[in-house]
């Protein structure tokens, strides 16, 4: 359990490093949920693995919200759902992460904003 908890703060943190960096420079009035296939390709292996642990971790924290009203604890609501298998992203972040890189092989996706192609991920792998 706590290797998971490390993984979420640490993807968060690591989010914020990657947004906050010159890494992620999609242009000045781009804002960072909008990054899209041409950004992910400048990330390296670790940018792409926190950008990815962040989004989970986010999807959580708001999916914990939306659950529970006021939650003074997250940790211990995302434990409860990782518990119930009620995760809104419930893959690891490597198999997002390879998703996401196969997704953007083709240069006709590169404008497709990584939000929009992690959704989609995620539906694709809980239909199969």
């Amino acid at each position: 359990m706590g290797s998971q908890k490390r993984l979420l703060m640490l993807g968060t943190l690591g989010l914020g490093l990657v947004l906050g960096s010159g890494v992620a420079r999609a242009g000045e009035q781009q804002s960072s949920p909008q990054l899209a296939g041409r950004d992910w390709q400048g990330f390296g292996p670790k940018e792409k693995d926190a950008y990815v642990a962040g989004f989970i971790a986010g999807a959580a924290v708001r999916g914990t919200a939306a659950a529970s009203g006021i939650d003074t604890t997250p940790s211990k609501a995302i434990d409860a759902m990782r518990a119930a298998k009620q995760m809104p992203f419930p893959f690891s972040v490597s198999v997002y992460a390879s998703q996401i890189d196969d997704y953007y092989w083709w240069e006709n996706h590169l404008d497709i904003p990584i939000v929009d192609v992690m959704v989609r991920t995620n539906f694709q792998l809980h239909s199969h």
